[in-house]
């Protein structure tokens, strides 16, 4: 833990928390290496849809092709964008942000009890709110 604010803490919730710290960091650490081959998959199907766009926009003559029909025409460019359509719809860019979705969650969880953890799931120990209405 970060803190070692935990005076009135017993000994079995210290060894809670270390414990519930040391499995979070267990379960971020275990899927930022999916997180981060989906990043990759992702990026490389927005670079590959963006140099098959820019190589269809070389191509186009206004004059002599529809918009449609020379798209259709470039393989390149209707590959990358049914792979791109393919990635949103298997949410690929929500499996890209796995660790940050989840530490974001647990945050929300963990605030109701003054505390926060860090990107990799270190516990934070906050000041406790005083109680509302004290008259300051």
């Amino acid at each position: 833990m970060s803190s070692n604010n935990c005076s009135p803490c017993s000994a079995q919730q210290s060894e809670d928390l270390k414990y519930f710290e040391e499995r979070l960091q267990n379960n971020l650490t275990a899927v930022s290496p999916r997180a981060r081959r989906w990043k990759v998959v992702f990026f490389s199907a927005i670079a590959l849809a963006v140099f098959a766009l820019c190589r269809w926009w070389n191509r186009f003559n206004p004059d002599q092709d529809s918009i449609l029909g020379s798209m259709l025409s470039e393989l390149s460019l209707v590959f990358s964008i049914l792979l791109l359509v393919a990635l949103l719809l298997l949410g690929a860019h929500q499996r890209s942000r796995a660790p940050n979705i989840i530490a974001e969650r647990v945050r929300q969880v963990l605030k109701d009890y003054s505390m926060s953890i860090d990107n990799a799931g270190r516990i934070i120990l906050l000041p406790s709110k005083p109680p509302p209405g004290n008259g300051r």
